[in-house]
C-alpha cells in the first residue's frame, strides 16, 4: 500500500511526534510505501508578532502554496490513503481540499481536541471548559484562550467556526480511548467514521529491576498538567525524592522550587535515552494532569518499564490506569489526595512492586506493536473500500 502521512509539526516535540514516527517505522518495516508531508510551526516563532497575526489572518484557514504542494506531490505518488495527524497552523485546511479533489481517501488522527477547542485541551482557568460547545466561539476569544491574545484566539476561533466544512472531506478518524470518541460524538462527529485504536511503544516490555527510590514527573510544565498540585503535594512529603523531566513555561516556578526543596531535582529538558533510564530507576511515574487527555504516551512508557503510576481520575487517564490494578488514581487538583498516594506507594514495596508486574501485562496486552499495526491497516482497508463506495 502507498500511503501520504501529512504531520505539521509543533515548536515542542512530544508524544505526537513520537506517534508519528513509530508509526511510520512500522509501516515501512511491513513494506508499504510511505510518502511524508511534513511542515514545522519554527518558522511562525520567527515571525515579529504584527506578521504572524498577518500569516493567521491569511493563512489559517488555506494556503495556495500547500494546495499545490499537496496536488504535485498525488499526481506523482498517487497515494492509496492520507492519513493526517496535524495540519496547524502552517498545513492548514486546504490539505483537505487537494486530496478530496484528487479523489484520495483521508483517514485524519485526532491527538487532541484542538478541532473543537482552539488551545487543544479542553482547560481554562485551572479547570476543564467545554464553553464552545454548540459553536459559542465567542467565549475562546474573549477568554483569550490562545496564549492570552484576543486578536489570535479571534483568528483560531474563525477555524472552529468553519471545522464543519472541513469535515466533510474527511473520511475517517482514528480516537485513542473511548472518552475522547464520546466527547467527539458529543460535538457532532459522526460515530460511524470513528475508529478506536491505542498508540503503541516500539520497545519490548521489560521486567522491573532495583530502583533509586524516587518518583518521577514527566511533562510539559504547565498548569494544565497539574505541575502545581504536583508541588504542593510535594511540600507535605520533605523526606520523598521526586525527579522532575520535561520543560515550558513554569519552569522558573520549578527550578525555584526545587532549588528550596533538597528532595527535589528538576533535570529539565533531556534525551530519549535519558528519559527511559530515569523511567527504569524510578520507583513509580506521576501523572498529575488536570486536563482531559487523550492517550498519554508517558503511561505507556512507565508500563513498559513495569512502573505504577499515580494519575488523576479525570478524562481518558482511568481508561489506563485501572486503580490498584497498575496504578493508583487521585481526584484531579487535590494535593492532599496525591500526597497520601505518594505516601502509600513508597511505604508499601509489596503492593508496588505487584502494580508494576500489572502494569507490563497492561503493556503487553494494549499496546502491543502488531496488534497495532494490525488495526491500523482495518482503518486503512475500511476506509478505502468506502471511498469506493
Amino acid at each position: 500500500m502507498k500511503i501520504l502521512i501529512v504531520h505539521n509539526h509543533y515548536l515542542e516535540k512530544g508524544g505526537e511526534d513520537q506517534v508519528v514516527s513509530a508509526e511510520v517505522s512500522l509501516l515501512e518495516e511491513h513494506g508499504h510505501k510511505v510518502i511524508i508531508y511534513e511542515k514545522s510551526n519554527e518558522y511562525l516563532k520567527k515571525l515579529p508578532f504584527l506578521k504572524k497575526v498577518l500569516f493567521m489572518f491569511r493563512g489559517i484557514n488555506f494556503s495556495r502554496d500547500v494546495y499545490k504542494e499537496v496536488k504535485e506531490i498525488v499526481k506523482k505518488e498517487k497515494p492509496d490513503i492520507a492519513h493526517i495527524h496535524n495540519i496547524f497552523f502552517c498545513i492548514t485546511p486546504s490539505v483537505y481540499l487537494a486530496l478530496k479533489e484528487e479523489q484520495v481517501p483521508i483517514v485524519q488522527s485526532l491527538h487532541n481536541y484542538r478541532f473543537f477547542c482552539i488551545n487543544g485541551t479542553f482547560f481554562r482557568n485551572g479547570k476543564p471548559c467545554e464553553k464552545c460547545k454548540d459553536k459559542q466561539f465567542l467565549n475562546a476569544a474573549s477568554g483569550r484562550c490562545w496564549k492570552g491574545s484576543f486578536i489570535l484566539s479571534c483568528l483560531l476561533s474563525k477555524f472552529t467556526f468553519r471545522r464543519n466544512h472541513y469535515f466533510k472531506n474527511i473520511n475517517s478518524y482514528i480516537v485513542t480511548s473511548e472518552f475522547s470518541k464520546n466527547k467527539l460524538i458529543e460535538f457532532g462527529l459522526d460515530e460511524k467514521k470513528i475508529f478506536l485504536k491505542t498508540n503503541f511503544l516500539a520497545i519490548e516490555g521489560q521486567e522491573a529491576g532495583e530502583d533509586d527510590n524516587y518518583a518521577l514527573y514527566l511533562g510539559r510544565f504547565v498548569d494544565y498538567k497539574g505541575v502545581n498540585t504536583l508541588a504542593a503535594a510535594f511540600e507535605s512529603l520533605p523526606s520523598l525524592h521526586l525527579k522532575i523531566i520535561g520543560e515550558g513555561p513554569l519552569e522558573n516556578k520549578l527550578c525555584h522550587f526545587a532549588s528550596s526543596h533538597n528532595n527535589i531535582e528538576l533535570l529539565g529538558k533531556v534525551s530519549r535515552e535519558v528519559v527511559f533510564e530515569a523511567i527504569r530507576k524510578s520507583s513509580f511515574v506521576i501523572f498529575p494532569s488536570e486536563c482531559y487527555e487523550n492517550m498519554p504516551m508517558v503511561i505507556v512508557e512507565s508500563f513498559a518499564f513495569s512502573k505504577p503510576v499515580i494519575a488523576s481520575n479525570l478524562g481518558a487517564i482511568k481508561e489506563f490506569v485501572i486503580d490498584g490494578l497498575n496504578g493508583l488514581l487521585f481526584e484531579p487538583g487535590n494535593a492532599k489526595g496525591l500526597a497520601e498516594k505518594i505516601s502509600y506507594l513508597f511505604s508499601h514495596d509489596k503492593e508496588r512492586i505487584e502494580m508494576g508486574k500489572n502494569a507490563n501485562r497492561t503493556f503487553r496486552e494494549r499496546f502491543d506493536k502488531e496488534k497495532n499495526y494490525n488495526e491500523l491497516m482495518n482503518i486503512y482497508n475500511k476506509t478505502i473500500n468506502a471511498g469506493r463506495g
